[in-house]
């Protein structure tokens, strides 16, 4: 069996410019998927808090009622039509990462941030907070209700990605 000649000078292997070149692919290609893995996180984590919400949004619009009724499990008693929360105050509800209230988070905790509480884990926060309405005469004033679901509740407030839900009730 006849083998063709090797060519005494003839090098076997990858080039310098070779090299630099994948190096140079290989600095551009990384943090770019890099940069998309981490855009994929907060996408999951934004539907999943959306996902989520459907839980927690009710949670908190029965605690509302549940105040103005005169029997809260978490926060002071209000009258019909009375805004909330007092001036100077915070209402905001720990969430589990399922969406299932934990507790009544202090102002302090609140915008600081926390992973647990009680010993059980803490994905989101939700603060609650309305205003009342001028009514035209003859009508029952609204109050404008608004719902601010802000996660991860580890990360302090200005870190937080927020879903805000607004509602008007009697």
């Amino acid at each position: 069996m006849n083998h063709p000649a090797r060519h005494p000078h003839c090098c076997c292997g990858a080039t310098l410019i070779e090299a630099v070149i994948a190096v140079g692919v290989l600095a551009v290609v990384v943090p770019l998927v890099f940069g998309t893995l981490a855009e994929a996180g907060k996408s999951g984590l934004a539907s999943e808090a959306e996902t989520r919400s459907t839980w927690m949004i009710p949670a908190c619009m029965e605690e509302i009622q549940a105040s103005r009724d005169g029997r809260p499990q978490y926060f002071t008693a209000t009258a019909s039509g009375q805004a909330f929360p007092p001036a100077g105050d915070v209402w905001a509800l720990a969430f589990s990462p399922e969406g299932k209230p934990v507790g009544r988070l202090s102002k302090a905790l609140s915008n600081k941030g926390l992973k647990e509480l009680d010993g059980k884990p803490v994905r989101y926060i939700a603060l609650l907070s309305a205003t009342t309405q001028a009514a035209a005469s003859g009508t029952t004033p609204l109050m404008k209700t608004r719902i601010s679901i802000e996660y991860p509740a580890a990360a302090p407030t200005a870190k937080r990605a927020k879903l805000d839900f607004h509602t008007c009730i009697p």
